[in-house]
This record gives structure tokens, sequence and C-alpha cells, in this order.
């Protein structure tokens, strides 16, 4: 599939957004830790603008932006739809959260509004993830594990981002370094696991596609189409396998590896917090560098059933 920069962006960011709510959970559970209203503020403007731009972003993807409100009516049905249902309806829990947590102190109303934002967030990134897994033309996507995948990376960036803002305040929870520490490990076995999956070809081929004899005595003389059309530029893209590995790598360095290293390592460092934490920056934006990446690779390296008759012998 061709990867759609305004996509990759909205499912990164999206993620990014909800993951650092259900992050957040931890620090209520640290009744000795003490959060400046500042802080709760610019937290709720980076989790706001990540989960807002990235819904606008996926808008610009629609051929008539302005008709985005059509999409919610069929829910019943459409996993986009559900998608837009639930983003829209987390924004009551979220809204209310951050509004109670930055300005009073009631505990209680606090803690059950952050686990209903929560618990709307992973729904919201499932049906996010729905919205490929359940398209059984895509044998990459028609995976169980993506659904799985989308909402870890979603808690490991979140995690990340927000235990790297705490850290430049001066703030350490251990309990969330260890956390992002496990993620990152589940995640990268879990990760693999899928490319591992994804790289025994499917049963559908240019045989069962045509009806004709066995794939290897069936060929297409020429392809269907002398120029490109709209299938051939948005269903087939092809990446050279060199270079997905080489990308792949980069993923679980950059994601994966490089966080969960440091953090293990941290404890141990004699330097100063501060550069510590403008070095755990520098991490974040490399860890969301390849979350961009991982995400370019879900688009490209999957390939449609359509592509049977544009001269694929198998997918």
């Amino acid at each position: 599939m061709k990867p759609d920069s305004t996509v990759i962006y909205f499912t990164v960011c999206l993620g990014t957004g909800y993951g650092i709510i259900v992050s957040l959970i931890l620090i209520l559970f640290q009744s000795e830790v003490t959060i400046d209203q500042n802080i709760k503020l610019i937290i709720a403007i980076i989790s706001y603008f990540l989960i807002i731009s990235g819904l606008l972003s996926s808008t610009l993807h629609l051929g008539h932006p302005k008709r985005a409100w059509r999409a919610l009516s069929q829910w019943r049905s459409s996993w986009l739809s559900r998608e837009g249902v639930a983003s829209i309806f987390t924004f009551a829990p979220l809204t209310l959260f951050f509004i109670f947590w930055i300005f009073t102190n009631y505990t209680k109303i606090i803690f059950l509004l952050l686990i209903a934002s929560s618990i709307s967030s992973i729904i919201t990134t499932i049906c996010t993830a729905k919205i490929y897994s359940s398209i059984k033309a895509i044998p990459a996507w028609n995976n169980p594990l993506v659904p799985i995948i989308y909402i870890l990376n979603s808690l490991v960036l979140g995690s990340l981002f927000t235990f790297t803002l705490l850290y430049y305040f001066q703030i350490k929870i251990n309990m969330l370094s260890n956390m992002i520490i496990s993620l990152s490990i589940t995640t990268l076995f879990i990760k693999l696991l899928y490319w591992y999956s994804i790289r025994r070809p499917s049963n559908s081929n240019i045989a069962t596609a045509t009806g004709l004899g066995s794939k290897e005595k069936t060929s297409f003389f020429e392809g269907p189409h002398t120029n490109k059309n709209f299938l051939s530029r948005e269903m087939i893209n092809k990446i050279n396998f060199s270079k997905s590995i080489l990308l792949r790598i980069a993923v679980c360095i950059f994601t994966y590896i490089t966080p969960s290293y440091y953090l293990l390592q941290r404890p141990y460092f004699v330097m100063n917090d501060y550069i510590i934490s403008y070095t755990l920056i520098i991490i974040s934006i490399i860890a969301l560098i390849g979350m961009f990446i991982e995400r370019y690779l879900f688009f490209i390296e999957s390939k449609h059933t359509v592509s049977l008759y544009y001269g694929n012998k198998t997918i």
C-alpha cells in the first residue's frame, strides 16, 4: 500500500497522545510525588496537541474533508466510524480529568476520570488498529498481532514522553521507568514475531485469483493497463528487501532498544541530572522518529490482493 504522510502522522501522534494519558495512572499511585500545577498544564497541552493534530491530519486523507462528519454515521458497520465516535467521546472524560487534576484536589474523582479517559483512549486505539486489521484483502494487516502492537506502541511512546517531561522537572518515578523497559522489550518481541509472521506467503496467489491452473503454470502475458492508474498507484507499492531490513533495524534500535537500555543504565550514571534529562529528550525524539519509520513500513510492506493482477505471483 502507498504510505500516506497524513495517516502516518495521525496514527503515531494519536497513539502517543493517548499513551500519555494511560501512563498518568502510575503517577497517581505515587502519593509521595507532588506535581506542580504548571507541569500538569504542560502535560495536558502536549497530550491535547498530539491528539487534536492527529485527528485533524486524518481528515486531510479524505477526498472531501468537509464531509468528514458523515463518516460518524456508519458506526454500526465501519471501524473508521467507530474510531471517530470513540475519539470524540474520549474528549468528555479527558477534559474533565485535566480540569479536576490541574485545579482541584478531589483525588477520588480525579482517579475515576483518569480511569475512564484511559479506557476510552485504549478503545479508540483499538478502533484505529481494527480499521486495518479487518481488511482481509491485505494479509499483512489482517493479523491478530496488529491491534496488540498498536496499543503497545502507544503505551511505549506515551510513557516515554511522560517520564522525560517529569524528569526534566526533577520528578523521578522509577515505577514508570520500569514499565517503559518492560513495555519496550515486550513490544520488540511481538513486533519481531509480527514481521516473521508476514514473511509467509498467503494462500492467495495468481492461480487462485484467476482460477487458472497452478501458480507455477499461470502467468500474465502483459499487465491490465499500459499506464498507471489509481489501483497501481495506491495499492501496489514495493520496497527493496535490503532497505526494508535496514529500516526494521532502525525501528528496533530507535524506539525499543535505546530507550530501554538507557533507562536500565540510568541509576548507574555518574552525571548531572540536567544532562540525563536533555539526553532523554533526544532519545524521545529519536524514538518518535523510529515510530514514524515503523508506521511507514506497516504500509509499504503490505500487499493488496489486487496486485496479483499486476504481476505479483503471490502475496
